[in-house]
């Protein structure tokens, strides 16, 4: 029996899919449903419609892999969006239920039950996901974790890659920016990230630090020529890619091999992200995992493993 989990995040719409313990199905689309939330608090029709069209291409390749029982969840969108009601509707009228909103702290503990399904466990590890709307930290014992199927901290925060470019629009691409340009917006862009990331600083002294997000799985695979899982990415990689991406407009990221072309306008604003919640914890290097919230929340309890409706 295949067990399918559609998640709806701020920037992608993502859909895994497991038979017994093998990965059957693994598709992301950046549709982008938190676009302009901020502001207006609604969910954008071109951004529903994307997000929507995505979830029906994934129900049929979930139908394709044979009998299967499904789930839904969403994260920081659907958490501050005022319609998220009526979306939730259109969602499981396509997928049977509607999407379960996981708070910043459920986030934050799937993300590390996750990434640390096969850890060995011995010492205190934190896990730091940077989606588009929010950011989350997880520290505990994977062993503990596991035991318990809850972790010891979590933390989740306010800002995102999608947030800060929708707070820094230079960082977009819109056009290449000369060295004085990069370093004023660089400048900016942190010192926002830093005041939001601030109580991360708490934490500082822990012993291993994983990280997840579509950030930090692209920027591995630009550091690893596309083998992203297990890779190390330290300061130095990080502020490099930073500065380069900043002296390209939309068009020339978009070219890089590794970078998907939805994610090319809002990558220096995640990185920017990242990197300030490594100077707060006080790590350098960190080692991406590709297993992340999906993978902790389908493996769960939480999993609530309802039929697929009738086609429609």
């Amino acid at each position: 029996m295949v067990r399918a989990l559609f998640s709806i995040g701020t920037n992608s719409t993502r859909l895994l899919a497991l038979d017994g313990a093998e990965r059957v199905a693994v598709e992301s689309r950046g549709t982008r449903i938190g676009t302009g939330i901020g502001t207006s608090g609604t969910i954008d029709p071109g951004a529903r419609e994307r997000t929507l069209g995505a979830i029906d291409e994934y129900v049929a390749i979930v139908r394709d892999r044979g009998d299967a029982v499904v789930d839904a969840i969403a994260t920081s969108a659907l958490r501050r969006a005022r319609d998220g009601a009526s979306f939730a509707a259109d969602v499981a009228a396509r997928v049977g239920v509607e999407p379960r909103v996981l708070s910043g702290a459920e986030e934050a503990t799937y993300s590390f039950l996750g990434a640390t399904v096969s850890h060995p466990g011995g010492r205190t590890v934190a896990v730091l996901d940077v989606g588009g709307g929010s950011t989350e930290l997880a520290v505990d014992l994977p062993t503990r974790a596991r035991a318990t199927a809850s972790v010891e901290r979590t933390l989740s925060l306010e800002i995102g890659a999608v947030r800060l470019s929708e707070r820094h629009p230079a960082l977009l691409g819109g056009r290449a920016l000369d060295v004085a340009e990069r370093r004023a917006l660089e400048a900016q862009a942190r010192a926002d990230a830093s005041a939001v990331l601030q109580p991360f600083a708490a934490e500082r002294g822990i012993d291993e630090l994983i990280v997840v997000g579509g950030t930090v799985f692209t920027v591995a695979g630009m550091l690893a020529g596309g083998v992203s899982d297990g890779t190390m990415v330290t300061h130095a990689d990080r502020a490099r890619m930073i500065d380069h991406l900043l002296s390209l407009d939309l068009v020339a990221r978009k070219a890089i091999p590794h970078i998907r072309p939805q994610r090319a306008d809002i990558l220096p604003a995640g990185l920017i992200v990242v990197d300030e919640a490594c100077r707060l914890l006080g790590v350098d290097a960190f080692i991406v995992s590709e297993a992340d919230l999906l993978l902790g929340y389908l493996t769960s309890s939480a999993f609530r493993a309802g039929p697929l409706p009738p086609k429609r």
